[in-house]
């Protein structure tokens, strides 16, 4: 009978180590959490002006145009779409500079303006939005530096 007593003993003491191992291990993960939401300093300002910064407004320089373009759209009615467009360059781009790298934009241009269905482009707002929506893919396609806008030229549909 008394090996009966020290088994159970040595059960409640086991039972009471394990215990005590996830109390600790909750106490740390409380711990972290508090210095993650409470205790931990924020960034420096300088960080904070980073993040805010990186909108810089790009000021507007030389302007380039590119041939006009033909393109198929959808629709209703599909058809036919005679393009031109003008690409208003940063004040830090050349123009000459931006010769070498027309293909992207021409690219760009194509691939959205063949996207979209002659209704959206027979009305003047959705013109402009069309614009809006070219102006930021060009943006993109060139990292957000060197493209402002881009302004049509000429815009036909048949």
């Amino acid at each position: 009978m008394a090996d009966d007593d020290n088994t159970e003993e040595e059960d409640d003491e086991g039972g009471g180590g394990k215990k005590k191992l996830i109390i600790a291990v909750a106490g740390l993960a409380a711990l972290g959490a508090a210095y993650q939401f409470v205790l931990k300093p924020s960034p420096p300002p300088d960080e904070l002006a980073m993040d805010e910064a990186e909108e810089v407004e790009l000021v507007e320089g030389e302007i380039v145009e590119l041939d006009e373009m033909i393109l198929n759209i959808g629709g209703d009615s599909p058809g036919f779409l005679r393009v031109g467009l003008a690409i208003v360059l940063d004040e830090q781009t050349a123009a000459a500079d931006f010769e070498a790298e027309q293909a992207i934009a021409k690219d760009v241009a194509i691939h959205y303006l063949s996207s979209l269905d002659d209704e959206r482009l027979r009305t003047a707002s959705g013109r402009e939005q069309a614009k809006d929506d070219l102006s930021q893919l060009m943006r993109e396609a060139y990292g957000d530096e060197k493209v402002v806008r881009v302004l049509f030229t000429a815009l036909v549909m048949q």
